[in-house]
């Protein structure tokens, strides 16, 4: 029995930086105070010359890592919202490091946070409908270098990283579910990006460098208002309800984030991963990387029905229930 899911492997830039330690160079930030609402201790924040295309690939070849000609995927899909320019795509130069044959369907797509159940379902009904055997989806993004070092409410959560992901045709269909509140974009966003830095600009103005906002407080009433229902919604269509499934991997936000969801959902403590301590919030690839984690400890097992939920930048949602 194929698994949906075939394999996932990983990649967090060396440099850590350790948020105790900040209570030293930044006082005023009380971030002993804030760590029981983030979770997050260590950020892995990209090499100054470090680009989202060499973080793809380090996560990327991991998993083709003896995998045979034959054994290819003939899809790739890279998820990111950082681009190291506007165009190529980044899946496009993915495809020629990776030394993936010309033959390979290549794209991006710009999602955050949603993005990994957004790009299961695109990969799904590629392989549905015929056009596709096998496909290596790749989540990266490189938001350390959008953040002002000075944004509390930023630099504390996100991490850089990439995740690979081979995904394979299942037997049995996974079950996904959508929404989006683009009332609500500009909770999350990022100033000074794409062609609107240029356009209009007088000649020889200088460019300002890109800023990632984020309105915690929206995004968070957002989250355990608008998501709660959106699951219980996402297990009654599956078939399974909340108490047919056996792991829940969320969108690794924050610690207060995921603690309020488990308790307005009354998820056991033992269904629920939380795993930010050591990686942080790395938007499109906490999912797989938590997936990883957890199997790697024991805690996620093939066979199991596992339910997958993001959450985030648009504000948009997406999630999958399916078998490991």
């Amino acid at each position: 029995m194929n698994s949906f899911i075939n394999n996932i492997d990983y990649y967090l830039p060396e440099y850590t930086i350790d948020c105790h330690e900040l209570d030293e160079t930044k006082p005023h930030w009380h971030v002993s105070n804030s760590l029981p609402k983030t979770g997050v201790r260590y950020l892995h924040h990209s090499a100054k010359d470090e680009t989202t295309l060499q973080m793809a690939y380090k996560a990327a070849s991991k998993v083709l890592s003896g995998l045979s000609a034959d054994e290819l995927p003939d899809t790739l899909i890279v998820c990111t919202q950082t681009p190291d320019q506007l165009l190529p795509h980044v899946s496009a130069c993915l495809q020629h490091e990776l030394g993936l044959p010309s033959s390979t369907k290549c794209f991006d797509v710009s999602l955050g946070c949603s993005g990994y159940c957004y790009g299961l379902s695109i990969a799904y009904g590629y392989m549905a409908a015929g056009i596709s055997k096998r496909v290596l989806f790749v989540t990266v993004d490189n938001y350390s270098k959008t953040i002002d070092p000075e944004n509390k409410t930023s630099f504390l959560i996100f991490s850089d990283g990439a995740a690979a992901t081979i995904i394979d045709k299942p037997e049995t269909a996974p079950s996904f579910l959508f929404g989006t509140d683009g009332s609500r974009s500009e909770s999350i966003r990022c100033l000074n990006s794409g062609i609107s830095v240029v356009t209009g600009k007088e000649d020889n103005a200088p460019i300002a460098k890109p800023d990632m906002q984020m309105d915690g407080f929206k995004v968070f009433q957002f989250t355990v208002k608008t998501i709660p229902n959106e699951i219980r919604k996402l297990a009654e269509q599956a078939g399974v309800g909340m108490d047919g499934i056996d792991l829940f991997v969320f969108h690794q936000a924050s610690n207060k984030v995921l603690e309020s969801l488990a308790e307005k959902l009354k998820i056991p403590e033992e269904k629920m991963i939380i795993d930010l301590y050591e990686v942080g919030n790395t938007t499109s690839s906490t999912i797989p990387i938590a997936l990883k984690r957890a199997e790697n400890r024991g805690e996620l097992k093939r066979g199991d029905t596992i339910m997958l939920f993001g959450f985030g930048i648009g504000l948009s949602w997406s999630g999958a229930v399916l078998k490991y």
